[in-house]
């Protein structure tokens, strides 16, 4: 299909997601794929022999994507790489940012996913483990970073707290859907930021 293929290509992952975030997986056939593209199923199969595999590719890019915007995250905050804290406030505020003043809920593929598990093989369910322990990753690594020079008003697990981030995420965005509340997710990292200035006490020189 040469280089008219990428836009037929990406024209079905957008609309399949969209599918998806209305109907779930089980919910949306190839038909109706075709009619929200107007391609023909033989455009289809050209670029997903099934649907599985297109299940495979919606994940891959939204992960990637996914990651992506935490990369970015980390390269505008790395300025304050001197004040831990302040930069770990600001890497919360980034997503703040982004979720702040959306046109309707955000929708997550993790969970639409995640709540049909046996429509998915195991290599594709393995991209949101995966996803989720580099945000784990990434989270630890800017905790301990501000217990370099701060100490916690009470005793926290770094693993768990790290883990905390994804669960507003995931967690907002549901109830953000349940409650059509557009700015919902926002507010709770909101709350995770404030929670955050409040955890974290500057050591002193005794200590």
């Amino acid at each position: 299909m040469g280089r008219d293929g990428k836009p037929t290509y990406d024209k079905i992952l957008a609309e399949s997601k969209a599918l998806l975030f209305e109907n779930g997986f089980s919910g949306t056939s190839i038909d109706q794929i075709l009619q929200r593209t107007g391609i023909t199923k033989g455009a289809f199969f050209y670029h997903f022999k099934t649907k599985s595999a297109l299940a495979k590719a919606l994940i891959e890019e939204y992960a990637k994507e996914d990651i992506l915007h935490m990369n970015e995250a980390l390269k505008k905050t790395k300025y304050l790489e001197g004040d831990a804290l302040e930069r770990l406030l600001q890497f919360i505020q980034e997503f703040v940012d982004m979720m702040s003043g959306l046109s309707e809920p955000y929708s997550c593929l993790y969970a639409t996913y995640t709540y049909e598990p046996s429509q998915f093989d195991e290599e594709t369910l393995r991209h949101i483990s995966e996803t989720i322990l580099t945000w784990r990753k990434t989270m630890e690594q800017l905790i301990r970073d501000v217990l370099q020079d701060y100490d916690t008003k009470i005793e926290i697990d770094i693993q768990s707290l790290a883990d905390h981030t994804v669960v507003i995420f995931e967690g907002a965005f549901v109830v953000s859907k349940a409650l059509k509340g557009r700015d919902l997710t926002a507010d709770h990292l909101k709350h995770l930021k404030n929670y955050f200035q409040l955890l974290f006490v500057r050591k002193t020189t005794e200590d």
